[in-house]
């Protein structure tokens, strides 16, 4: 018979029960017993928190009373004769406290704050107290980081955090001035602080020669969460005498009446009054009138995916994103009715924000405003261009063959039920796509897109159409990348068929015609499979269409940096689930 020793009644002790263990021995002793220690505790070191004598034979039952006990784990031994001579071990035990509960104040703090906890207990006493551990040490294995007592039943107290980094960490309420855990937290960390920046390194503003203007740095100085308040000092270190700065960081340009051969450029030093520093180049190139009016427009158009939610610091990297690219004009889907806004504030730029989903942002003014209606997700303007002329949004401008002043900007969101390759996937014939996609709320909206756009493209003046359209093209879904399709190919998918045959170029295939070579994906850089683990179809959904006197200068699809598929988009520098559509232009008289 082996010496042994086990908890009997009850199975699962609660704080304040008594408990009963059955044992056994070969080596009987009046004077043999049973302790329970503590965490941290053992036989020979520190304690016994209850003990009591077992009677002098070679097994029986004995109960302890350990109604003062609360919380875990206890080690229970059976010990040789009033001395540490550990015949038998049980099974740690836990008196649970059902009242017991401790809860942090933020789960995801930043570095330098100081966090409250929440708790309760059954089991109040003058000495409870709550104790922060780094990675995986349990309490009695080392000092507590920080801590404090919490002799009430419940409540909520303080600790000094703000000298804790990274991470994890758990915070225990425990019993009594020792180690057994009534309650714990969920592993937390801290992250760090990121110090006031500038949203972009350099930039790009043109200047018409001969004209003053003004840029705002200002709005480009970051100052992220976990900051203390503070102010940026700006001062010009070089540059051209041309351009100047405040310490406001209000920028005045006064453009040479003949524009130079090179761009100008400040460099202004940044220094906040937190004493975080940097620095930012602007650089100014100078055109006449004419080539103010002939652009180059770049245009884009960007799904945001929940307001760009998805992504930590979503402003910052939309900031970077239209600055680092020298855009021209962003056609937004999914602003949640306030980013599209919130980013021309920041750039200093003109907006139209809808309620809903849609926004423009444009370096230039905005008029004529369509708003979208329930038939139809789509919002224009008119971009009055550098230049140009209240007449030029007429088309006035155009028809003397003075030039464009003026282009006719559609942003669109085609909606997204009963997604075409989703059906592909399941491999139906070519017609049978075309007419399930001819049933969908997207066609009819087509349908009435084409018919709104109707009197733009009848006009001289040039239109754009940047759009989520939540279909493929017709122009991609070839015989020569039906292997890329499901085995389809040609599908004359109708929505692109629409607006070709309304009058519409679409930018990405007239710069790249083989879609086998370069087929242009926007959907998606971070979903590769289904909630179900299919994969995800890779299509080209988002487009940038056009029509009138202009030409096309490149087109490309546009992903920055390398982003990590969902669930782990936080440090994304991409802020979206599509990639953007993009397209450059020139404006050309018209004849």
């Amino acid at each position: 018979m082996a010496d042994s020793l086990t908890l009997t009644s009850p199975a699962d002790p609660k704080a304040g029960d008594k408990v009963t263990f059955s044992w056994a021995t070969q080596r009987p002793s009046g004077k043999n017993w049973i302790g329970v220690y503590g965490p941290a505790g053992s036989p020979g070191n520190g304690s016994s928190w209850v003990w009591t004598y077992v009677t002098n034979a070679s097994q029986g039952t004995t109960t302890l009373d350990t109604s003062k006990l609360a919380g875990g784990p206890y080690a229970a031994y059976l010990l040789y004769d009033d001395g540490n001579e550990i015949l038998a071990r049980a099974a740690p035990l836990t008196f649970t406290d059902a009242a017991a509960g401790l809860s942090v104040s933020d789960p995801h703090p930043r570095a330098g704050e100081k966090l409250s906890f929440t708790w309760k207990t059954g089991v109040p006493n003058a000495k409870n107290w709550i104790g922060i551990y780094d990675g995986d040490r349990q309490p009695g294995t080392g000092s507590s980081l920080v801590w404090a007592y919490s002799a009430a039943a419940a409540g909520t107290l303080t600790l000094d955090t703000s000298g804790l980094t990274g991470g994890p960490y758990t915070a225990y309420l425990l019993y009594d001035d020792l180690y057994p855990i009534l309650a714990r937290t969920q592993p937390f960390g801290f992250t760090p602080v990121v110090p006031p920046h500038a949203a972009v390194d350099a930039l790009t503003a043109p200047a018409e020669a001969g004209q003053t203007a003004t840029v705002d740095l200002a709005k480009l100085w970051i100052r992220p969460d976990g900051n203390k308040p503070g102010t940026p000092a700006f001062a010009k270190t070089a540059g051209d005498g041309w351009l100047t700065v405040d310490a406001k960081g209000t920028v005045t340009v006064k453009a040479p009446a003949h524009p130079p051969k090179d761009p100008g450029r400040l460099v202004a030093a940044v220094t906040d009054s937190t004493g975080a520093k940097d620095t930012i180049t602007l650089d100014v190139p100078v055109r006449t009138a004419k080539d103010a009016i002939e652009g180059p427009l770049k245009v884009a158009s960007l799904n945001l995916w929940d307001a760009a939610t998805h992504v930590d610091g979503p402003l910052e990297k939309l900031l970077r994103l239209t600055l680092t690219q020298n855009l021209d004009v962003l056609a937004l889907q999914e602003t949640q009715g306030t980013v599209g806004q919130q980013l021309a504030d920041a750039l200093g730029w003109y907006a139209h924000q809808t309620a809903g989903s849609l926004a423009l942002v444009s370096r230039f003014p905005l008029t004529d405003i369509t708003e979208p209606t329930d038939r139809l997700p789509a919002l224009a303007a008119t971009l009055q261009l550098p230049g140009g002329t209240e007449a030029g949004k007429s088309g006035k401008d155009a028809k003397n063959g003075k030039g464009a002043a003026a282009v006719r900007i559609w942003a669109v969101q085609l909606d997204e039920a009963d997604y075409g390759p989703y059906a592909a996937q399941k491999h139906p014939s070519a017609a049978q796509l075309v007419a399930a996609e001819k049933a969908t709320t997207r066609y009819a909206q087509a349908q009435a897109l084409t018919g709104a756009l109707r009197k733009d493209l009848a006009s001289p003046t040039p239109v754009i159409l940047a759009a989520g359209l939540a279909s493929p093209s017709h122009l991609d879904w070839t015989r020569a990348t039906a292997s890329s399709h499901f085995g389809l190919g040609p599908v004359a998918w109708p929505v692109t068929e629409l607006l070709e045959k309304a009058g519409l170029i679409d930018a990405f295939r007239a710069a790249h015609p083989d879609p086998a070579k370069t087929p242009g994906t926007t959907w998606s850089p971070v979903r590769t499979q289904q909630q179900d683990g299919t994969p995800e179809p890779q299509d080209r959904i988002d487009q940038v269409q056009f029509a009138g006197p202009l030409t096309l200068v490149e087109a490309h699809t546009l992903t920055t940096g390398w982003p990590q598929p969902v669930p782990d988009t936080s440090g994304n520098g991409w802020p979206s689930d599509h990639a953007a559509a993009v397209a450059t232009f020139t404006l050309r008289p018209a004849h």
